[in-house]
C-alpha cells in the first residue's frame, strides 16, 4: 500500500514537472490553449516587414519622410530628418536606401539625400491622364455639337490604341462603335492613326504586331508596309483620315493632341456618314478638328505645336 502511494507521488511529481518544461504542450494546444510560436511572436514586433501590419507601418515612415523632404528640401541628412520625425537614425538610413533603388531618393553627397526624378515622372503622368480627360471632355462636346458627328478622345499604349472618351452624335447612326476602354483597330480607325503616327517606330512595330490588321472593308489596309506608309502621310500632313476603312458607308477624321513638351499623346477625331466627309463639308471638319485638338493641348500646357502637328 505504501509503495502504491509512493508510486502515485512520483508520477504526480512527473506530471507537474512535465507542466512546467513544456512537455506537455501538445496535448494543451490541442484542447486550443493560445500558446504564441517564437515565429508569430517575432511578426508583431515594431518595424517587422510582415503583412500583419509591420510593412504598412514601414510604408507610412517611408511616405512620411517623402513629404517631409518635399516641404524641406532641397536636401537632408540622416540625423535632420530623424531628428524632425523622431525616428531612429538606422531606419530612417534603410527606408532611404530602399527609395533609392527604385528612384524615388538620391545620394547627393556624404550623409544626405534628396529627392529622385521618379518622383517628378510619375507625378507628371498623373497629372498628364487625370489632365487630358478632364479637360478634353468639354471639347469633345464642341466638336460634337459644331460638326453633328460622334466624336472621341484615344491615346496610345502598350495594347494598342484605346477609346478613353466619347461623345456620341444624335444625328448619325454607326453600326461599329468603340466603347470607352476598348481598342481601336491601330490601321483603320482616324483616331487611331493620328495617335500612332507620331510614334517612335518601334513602338508602331510593337503595336502592330499585336493587331490582326483585319481586312473590316474593300478599303482596309491590311499590310504593315501599307498602314506605315500612310502613319507617314498622316505625320506629314497633320491629322489622319479614315474612308471607309473601318466600317462601310462611315468616314472619319482625326489630329494629335500634344502634351506641354509638345509630344503626342492622344488624338481627337470625328466619325459619321461618308456622304458629309466631301469636298468643302470635309475640309471645313479636317480643320475643325484640327482646331479642338489644338484646343486640347492648349488647355494641357502646350501653347506652339510643333511642326507638323495640328
Amino acid at each position: 500500500m505504501a509503495n502504491e502511494s509512493h508510486e502515485n507521488a512520483l508520477s504526480l511529481q512527473r506530471g507537474h514537472q512535465a507542466r512546467d518544461t513544456g512537455q506537455n504542450e501538445p496535448s494543451r494546444r490541442a484542447k486550443g490553449s493560445a500558446v504564441p510560436s517564437p515565429l508569430s511572436a517575432r511578426s508583431r514586433q515594431p518595424g517587422s516587414l510582415n503583412p500583419t501590419g509591420g510593412s504598412s507601418k514601414s510604408l507610412q515612415k517611408a511616405i512620411r519622410i517623402l513629404l517631409h523632404m518635399g516641404e524641406h528640401g532641397p536636401e537632408m541628412g540622416v540625423t535632420q530628418i530623424a531628428t524632425a520625425l523622431s525616428l531612429n537614425k538606422a531606419t530612417v538610413h534603410r527606408l532611404l536606401n530602399a527609395m533609392e533603388k527604385f528612384g524615388f531618393i538620391e545620394k547627393s553627397g556624404g550623409d544626405h539625400y534628396r529627392l529622385g526624378l521618379k518622383l517628378h515622372e510619375l507625378g507628371a503622368k498623373a497629372v498628364e491622364s487625370r489632365t487630358l480627360q478632364t479637360e478634353a471632355h468639354r471639347f469633345l462636346l464642341e466638336l460634337s455639337r459644331a460638326s453633328r458627328e460622334t466624336v472621341s478622345l484615344a491615346v496610345p499604349g502598350a495594347g494598342g490604341v484605346l477609346c478613353l472618351d466619347r461623345v456620341n452624335s444624335q444625328d448619325s447612326i454607326i453600326t461599329v462603335q468603340t466603347a470607352i476602354g476598348a481598342r481601336f483597330p491601330a490601321h483603320c480607325a482616324a483616331v487611331a492613326k493620328a495617335a500612332l503616327a507620331y510614334l517612335p517606330e518601334q513602338e508602331v512595330d510593337a503595336i502592330l504586331a499585336i493587331e490582326e490588321l483585319t481586312r473590316f472593308t474593300p478599303f482596309t489596309m491590311t499590310s504593315v508596309a501599307e498602314v506605315k506608309k500612310n502613319l507617314r502621310e498622316v505625320a506629314e500632313r497633320g491629322y489622319a483620315l479614315d474612308n471607309e476603312e473601318f466600317e462601310r458607308g462611315v468616314s472619319g477624321v482625326a489630329a494629335p493632341v500634344r502634351s506641354r513638351d509638345g509630344q503626342v499623346i492622344a488624338a481627337v477625331g470625328m466619325a459619321g456618314p461618308s456622304s458629309r466627309f466631301l469636298g468643302k463639308e470635309l475640309a471645313q471638319k479636317v480643320a475643325l478638328t484640327k482646331e479642338i485638338a489644338s484646343r486640347i493641348s492648349a488647355s494641357l500646357g502646350e501653347d506652339s505645336p510643333r511642326a507638323g502637328g495640328s
